[in-house]
């Protein structure tokens, strides 16, 4: 039996952390000026995507914009942790300069070790991200999901059948958005640019 399945990927908008250059995983940051643009207008994209399923980080930056496009769809946000940001570990709320003031070991280049002590490795995040993606319930043909960077580049490698390293390939700016079609398998990119 054929399938075909379209994914949208939405990385949330520009945050205070995001200017700054911190580290910010599990923790919240107000959107600046340009983020609360974007965060309309990321909506508005979504709800022209016409998901049949909405999925979204329970983080505050991510669940706004889903929030938002649930509105106007009549379709409940499915929020699910397992869409949340990298764990940064000790690292968590730093910039990298302050990671090095600190003493705090910080590494996005090995595959197996955390970015930080207490953090989750590049292989983790990935892992996470395919599993979810794989239990995506087949019926939905048309898929949002808001969330992060990182989920957004391990979603990206998954989806094409990459290798999981290929997750550090990709520069994944605030608002961007990447459509992905996975027919029978294999997955293509449709759609792949920055809103706001």
């Amino acid at each position: 039996m054929s399938t075909d399945v379209r994914f949208l990927l939405v990385r949330h908008p520009e945050t205070v952390a995001n200017v700054e250059g911190r580290y910010v995983g599990r923790g919240n940051t107000p959107f600046t000026e340009r983020g609360n643009i974007q965060a309309t207008l990321l909506a508005e994209h979504i709800v022209s995507f016409r998901p049949a399923a909405l999925y979204t980080s329970p983080l505050r930056r991510a669940r706004v914009v889903a929030e938002q496009a649930s509105v106007r769809l009549g379709v409940d946000p499915i929020v699910d942790v397992r869409f949340t940001e990298l764990d940064f570990g000790l690292a968590e709320g730093l910039t990298y300069a302050e990671t090095s003031e600190r003493g705090v070991q910080f590494d996005f280049a090995s595959p197996d070790a955390p970015v930080a002590i207490g953090g989750e490795s590049r292989n983790e995040i990935y892992d996470r991200v395919a599993r979810t993606l794989d239990a995506v319930p087949h019926a939905f043909d048309r898929v949002a999901i808001v969330t992060h960077g990182g989920v957004f580049r391990s979603a990206i490698a998954h989806l094409l059948g990459l290798p999981r390293q290929a997750i550090w390939s990709f520069h994944i700016q605030n608002g961007s958005v990447a459509e992905i079609r996975v027919l029978d398998g294999h997955g293509m990119v449709e759609e792949f640019r920055t809103i706001g």
